[in-house]
């Protein structure tokens, strides 16, 4: 999905308020939420890991982290990052602006149990100079998640 699919998907949920654009760049979890001042949980950040050779979507919080037991327990197999050329390739956005609604290829989404109990979510918003301010509910409607995980410690 092109940042203009994007913004008319968020039109016709009657988001496009929620789209911000950011004076500097926000690619990293810190610098997001300094440029957004916001806590760093706030921060849906994207993960994109090869489970059983197929690229899938995390969203965690902002100080969440991957953990390796969980992750296992939850797809049998050890968490393993896409490299940035991958990443790109298969949602169709560049690490650091990687956004769960509307990928590219339609990968699982899979919503981390870390992003429960806060009020906004800022989410990428495919690059590292936009981002989206979602409620939970509107995030679960937008990203279609095959369900909530906990993979994070």
């Amino acid at each position: 999905m092109s940042l203009i699919d994007l913004k008319n998907e968020l039109c016709y949920h009657q988001l496009r308020d929620r789209y911000i654009d950011l004076p500097s760049t926000g690619a990293t979890v810190n610098e997001a939420a300094e440029v957004l001042h916001v806590d760093p949980d706030a921060i849906a950040k994207s993960l994109v890991l090869n489970v059983n050779d197929q690229p899938i979507v995390i969203v965690l919080s902002g100080n969440a982290r991957l953990d390796n037991h969980h992750f296992k327990e939850e797809f049998h197999v050890r968490p393993h990052l896409l490299p940035p050329d991958e990443v790109q390739q298969s949602t169709g956005y560049p690490v650091g602006g990687v956004n769960p609604i509307g990928l590219e290829n339609d990968l699982p989404v899979y919503l981390d149990t870390s992003l429960r109990g806060l009020l906004w979510l800022y989410p990428a918003a495919g690059d590292e100079y936009h981002a989206l301010k979602l409620s939970l509910t509107e995030l679960t409607e937008l990203s279609h998640p095959v369900r909530w995980v906990k993979v994070s410690k």
